[in-house]
């Protein structure tokens, strides 16, 4: 049952401890049935009994687009804390951003400025 409490009652958090190794690319290789898509990945440090969702917010309208996303724990029972990876993929991507920026419960945890495009 989805309770919302990690191991033995404890409450989950709703953050990670930590975060790190974040990175963002647009992957616009050729091929068929190839889209182009922003891929964002990084590192989580999170609780035994949890989870870390990466997921896709909204753009904004500066010029080249900031993307937003929002990082955040899940109860997942038989899950070992430690240093877990998360990922996310928007398709079909911009062709360009200016950053991406991450937050969990409102507070920034990372802005990743330098964003690549894979041809």
């Amino acid at each position: 049952m989805d309770d919302g409490m990690a191991e033995a009652g404890v409450p989950l958090p709703v953050c990670p401890a930590e975060t790190r190794g974040w990175n963002a690319f647009i992957n616009a290789m050729p091929g068929p049935g190839s889209t182009p898509t922003l891929i964002v990945t990084g590192q989580a440090l999170v609780p035994d009994g949890a989870a870390a969702v990466l997921v896709a917010g909204p753009t904004d309208r500066m010029m080249p687009p900031g993307q937003r996303a929002t990082l955040s724990l899940s109860p997942a029972p038989d899950a070992a804390g430690g240093w877990v990876d998360v990922r996310m993929e928007i398709k079909p991507a911009l062709p360009e951003y200016r950053a991406v920026m991450i937050a969990c419960d409102g507070e920034p945890v990372a802005e990743i400025a330098e964003i690549e495009t894979a041809v």
